[in-house]
Protein backbone atom coordinates (compact mmCIF):
# COMPACT_ATOMS: atom_id res chain seq x y z
CA UNK A 1 0.00 0.00 0.00
CA UNK A 2 3.03 2.18 0.74
CA UNK A 3 4.10 1.15 -2.83
CA UNK A 4 1.21 2.99 -4.17
CA UNK A 5 0.96 5.87 -2.47
CA UNK A 6 4.72 6.44 -3.45
CA UNK A 7 3.53 5.99 -6.74
CA UNK A 8 0.46 8.42 -6.52
CA UNK A 9 2.65 10.88 -5.14
CA UNK A 10 5.28 11.00 -7.33
CA UNK A 11 2.63 11.19 -10.26
CA UNK A 12 1.02 13.97 -8.44
CA UNK A 13 4.60 15.32 -8.09
CA UNK A 14 5.38 14.94 -11.50
CA UNK A 15 2.24 16.37 -12.60
CA UNK A 16 2.31 19.55 -10.63
CA UNK A 17 5.98 19.82 -11.76
CA UNK A 18 5.17 19.43 -15.79
CA UNK A 19 1.89 22.72 -15.02
CA UNK A 20 4.58 24.76 -13.22
CA UNK A 21 7.36 24.41 -15.82
CA UNK A 22 4.36 25.05 -18.51
CA UNK A 23 3.70 28.27 -16.41
CA UNK A 24 6.91 29.60 -16.42
CA UNK A 25 7.94 29.24 -19.99
CA UNK A 26 4.46 30.68 -20.59
CA UNK A 27 5.45 34.09 -18.29
CA UNK A 28 8.60 34.17 -20.27
CA UNK A 29 7.04 34.78 -23.67
CA UNK A 30 7.44 38.46 -24.31
CA UNK A 31 5.63 39.92 -27.57
CA UNK A 32 6.57 43.83 -28.76
CA UNK A 33 6.65 45.60 -31.96
CA UNK A 34 9.91 45.89 -31.63
CA UNK A 35 10.71 43.92 -34.93
CA UNK A 36 7.34 44.88 -37.08
CA UNK A 37 7.17 48.45 -38.90
CA UNK A 38 4.00 49.60 -40.52
CA UNK A 39 3.39 52.74 -42.19
CA UNK A 40 5.78 55.59 -41.71
CA UNK A 41 6.16 54.88 -37.97
CA UNK A 42 9.33 52.43 -38.23
CA UNK A 43 11.05 50.63 -35.61
CA UNK A 44 13.30 47.57 -35.78
CA UNK A 45 15.29 45.82 -33.39
CA UNK A 46 18.13 46.89 -34.92
CA UNK A 47 17.00 50.64 -35.40
CA UNK A 48 14.80 52.25 -31.83
CA UNK A 49 15.24 55.83 -32.97
CA UNK A 50 13.02 55.62 -36.55
CA UNK A 51 14.00 55.49 -39.66
CA UNK A 52 13.16 58.08 -42.58
CA UNK A 53 11.22 56.91 -45.41
CA UNK A 54 11.25 59.11 -48.87
CA UNK A 55 10.01 58.22 -52.48
CA UNK A 56 11.60 58.98 -56.04
CA UNK A 57 8.97 60.12 -57.92
CA UNK A 58 8.93 61.59 -61.91
CA UNK A 59 6.59 62.83 -64.49
CA UNK A 60 5.84 60.31 -67.05
CA UNK A 61 4.58 61.97 -70.29
CA UNK A 62 3.18 58.71 -71.59
CA UNK A 63 0.58 58.30 -68.42
CA UNK A 64 0.45 62.09 -67.71
CA UNK A 65 1.20 61.41 -64.14
CA UNK A 66 3.78 61.17 -61.51
CA UNK A 67 5.18 57.72 -60.52
CA UNK A 68 7.11 56.33 -57.88
CA UNK A 69 10.32 54.66 -58.96
CA UNK A 70 12.59 53.96 -55.74
CA UNK A 71 12.09 53.98 -51.90
CA UNK A 72 15.17 55.16 -49.89
CA UNK A 73 15.25 54.87 -46.28
CA UNK A 74 17.30 57.62 -44.64
CA UNK A 75 18.90 57.45 -40.50
CA UNK A 76 18.95 53.95 -41.01
CA UNK A 77 21.40 52.23 -38.03
CA UNK A 78 24.35 50.31 -39.05
CA UNK A 79 23.56 47.38 -36.94
CA UNK A 80 21.05 46.86 -39.21
CA UNK A 81 23.29 46.61 -42.35
CA UNK A 82 23.13 43.47 -43.94
CA UNK A 83 19.59 42.70 -42.35
CA UNK A 84 16.83 41.19 -44.88
CA UNK A 85 14.49 44.24 -45.87
CA UNK A 86 10.84 44.30 -47.58
CA UNK A 87 9.34 47.75 -48.20
CA UNK A 88 5.67 47.52 -49.07
CA UNK A 89 3.65 50.71 -50.81
CA UNK A 90 0.26 50.02 -50.84
CA UNK A 91 -2.97 51.67 -51.60
CA UNK A 92 -6.06 53.22 -49.11
CA UNK A 93 -7.46 49.81 -49.04
CA UNK A 94 -4.31 48.33 -47.74
CA UNK A 95 -3.70 46.50 -51.46
CA UNK A 96 -0.10 45.86 -52.06
CA UNK A 97 0.88 48.19 -55.12
CA UNK A 98 4.98 47.00 -54.97
CA UNK A 99 7.17 45.23 -52.92
CA UNK A 100 11.08 45.14 -52.37
CA UNK A 101 12.79 41.93 -51.36
CA UNK A 102 16.63 42.48 -50.85
CA UNK A 103 19.15 43.05 -47.80
CA UNK A 104 19.65 46.85 -46.21
CA UNK A 105 22.86 48.30 -47.72
CA UNK A 106 25.02 51.07 -46.27
CA UNK A 107 24.98 54.49 -47.41
CA UNK A 108 21.52 54.93 -47.75
CA UNK A 109 20.61 53.61 -51.12
CA UNK A 110 17.65 54.52 -53.01
CA UNK A 111 15.80 51.08 -53.51
CA UNK A 112 14.24 50.64 -56.69
CA UNK A 113 10.87 49.04 -57.85
CA UNK A 114 10.76 46.73 -60.60
CA UNK A 115 7.98 48.60 -62.43
CA UNK A 116 6.87 51.93 -61.01
CA UNK A 117 3.98 52.66 -59.78
CA UNK A 118 0.89 55.69 -59.76
CA UNK A 119 2.24 57.87 -57.14
CA UNK A 120 -1.20 59.14 -56.81
CA UNK A 121 -2.26 55.64 -55.77
CA UNK A 122 0.24 55.10 -52.42
CA UNK A 123 -0.96 55.92 -49.15
CA UNK A 124 0.85 53.96 -47.12
CA UNK A 125 4.68 52.19 -46.94
CA UNK A 126 5.68 49.23 -44.45
CA UNK A 127 8.84 48.59 -44.23
CA UNK A 128 10.22 45.91 -42.11
CA UNK A 129 13.91 44.55 -41.35
CA UNK A 130 14.76 41.48 -39.79
CA UNK A 131 17.56 38.92 -39.34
Amino acid sequence: MASTRRKSAALALAVVGVAGLTLASAAQLNVNSASLGAGTDIVAACDDDGIDVTFTNGYSADEATYLTSAVTLGDVATACVGNDLRITLADADGASLAEITTTVAAGGPAYSLTSAVDAELVESVSVVISG
